[in-house]
């Protein structure tokens, strides 16, 4: 050790450098024959041993979250840019009036789109983009929810949008023509 020292730092790299260099052994047994390219045949390659190595499923179409929406009218969102119409109800619009309890009109549109503005709070809308949906046909209604709930449904359960006659809401526009929720309630009571 003492030698390596007394020898100097030039010594030490030549040292690394001499244990780093290969050793040949038999070259003859190590090294592939000469093989002519032109004798060599590609084989198909075999079928893969699990799913997983296959080539990946088509992707579907998946639904797609809109972004601090804002309500247009209610049933009317715009969003990044784009405008959404909700699937299964005619919308309210804001400039609508309905008759009033005490008479006269007030305006239940503006209320319905008041309404329908503080229950999205700017919270995210996911819309199904489904196969049908494409560029051209980008104002096709969509079946959106918040939260996990529908937000036609939401609507037309409030009495804040009237169901399409072919939608999936009519029940729910019964009730609320019933219980007088939303449009359907006279308008505020007079204080």
């Amino acid at each position: 050790m003492s030698a390596l020292l007394l020898a100097g730092p030039g010594l030490l790299p030549a040292l690394a450098q001499e244990r780093r260099a290969p050793r040949i052994i038999a070259p003859e047994l190590i090294a592939p024959p000469p093989v002519d390219p032109s004798m060599l045949n590609r084989l198909t390659p075999r079928a893969p041993l699990s799913d997983l190595a296959g080539p990946s499923p088509e992707p579907k179409r998946a639904d797609t979250l809109y972004y601090r929406p804002v309500a247009i009218a209610a049933g009317l969102i715009e969003s990044e840019g784009r405008t959404i119409t909700i699937a299964g109800i005619r919308i309210v619009a804001p400039d609508r009036v309905c008759d009033a309890r005490a008479g006269g009109v007030w305006p239940c549109g503006k209320q319905a789109r008041t309404a329908f503005r503080y229950w999205l709070r700017g919270r995210a809308v996911e819309c199904g983009a489904g196969a049908d949906v494409t560029e051209e046909n980008a104002e096709t209604p969509l079946r959106c929810t918040l939260a996990g709930y529908d937000v036609g449904k939401w609507l037309v359960e409030n009495g804040w949008a009237l169901a399409d006659p072919d939608g999936p809401y009519a029940e729910e526009a019964e009730t609320a023509r019933e219980t007088r929720k939303g449009i359907f309630s006279g308008g505020p009571s007079p204080s």
